[in-house]
């Protein structure tokens, strides 16, 4: 008997070592393929990061503009009619003499009127505000002469005049926003007045080209 179970006994110890064999090779096997993952996906994440970073440069390049519609601007259909006195050849001081006047039974409640850089169409309030939207001057260019005017007619609300005096010059100011805004009225560049011009349920725009000698 005790013959027979020394081949037995042999043969279940080398079954014994080739199974703790082959699950020491499959241990380090699993430990060599972890580094080689985590390489992998180092190596992932730092192509990401780095093409990430590109593009965030890319679009950082791009510079951004704001566009201005050419002027000047007259909205249609409104029920008055604009005329004016002189307005080429101007010089600090001249006097610019526009007169609003309601057609068709309507009526002109009142004008407002504002230096601003001549290449801008004005089609809405905030487009006259100086320091929102820069294409007006927030102050005269020199003393006695106007960068705002308001005239607020009188019943029966007939034709109005506003009687603007031009200055000439340049000037360079902050925008809410912080931008800085620069506008020049001179012999080489052109303005205009924009008026804001009031009627019965409504309002309308109309630039007066403005040229200086």
């Amino acid at each position: 008997m005790r013959n027979r179970r020394i081949p037995i006994v042999g043969a279940f110890a080398a079954v014994l070592v080739v199974v703790i064999a082959l699950a020491v090779i499959a241990t380090r096997g699993s430990q060599a393929e972890q580094p080689a993952a985590r390489d992998a996906g180092s190596k992932t994440q730092t192509d990401a990061a780095s093409s990430a970073a590109s593009t965030a440069t890319s679009a950082a390049a791009v510079p951004v503009t704001t566009t201005v519609p050419p002027g000047p601007f007259t909205t249609p259909d409104m029920p008055l009619s604009v005329s004016t006195g002189a307005t080429s050849g101007l010089r600090s001081g001249d006097v610019v003499s526009v007169t609003a006047s309601p057609q068709n039974g309507s009526q002109a409640f009142g004008v407002e009127a504002r230096l601003c850089r001549g290449d801008a169409a004005i089609e809405f309030d905030g487009q006259m505000l100086p320091t929102r939207a820069g294409l007006c001057i927030p102050k005269p260019f020199s003393v006695g002469t106007n960068d705002y005017v308001e005239i607020r007619n009188q019943p029966p609300y007939g034709p109005v005049t506003v009687n603007f005096t031009v200055g000439t010059g340049s000037q360079t100011f902050s925008l809410q926003d912080g931008s800085q805004a620069t506008i020049t009225c001179d012999a080489t560049h052109p303005c205009q007045l924009a008026l804001k011009l009031q009627y019965p349920n409504g309002f309308g725009f109309q630039g007066v080209p403005l040229t200086f000698g």
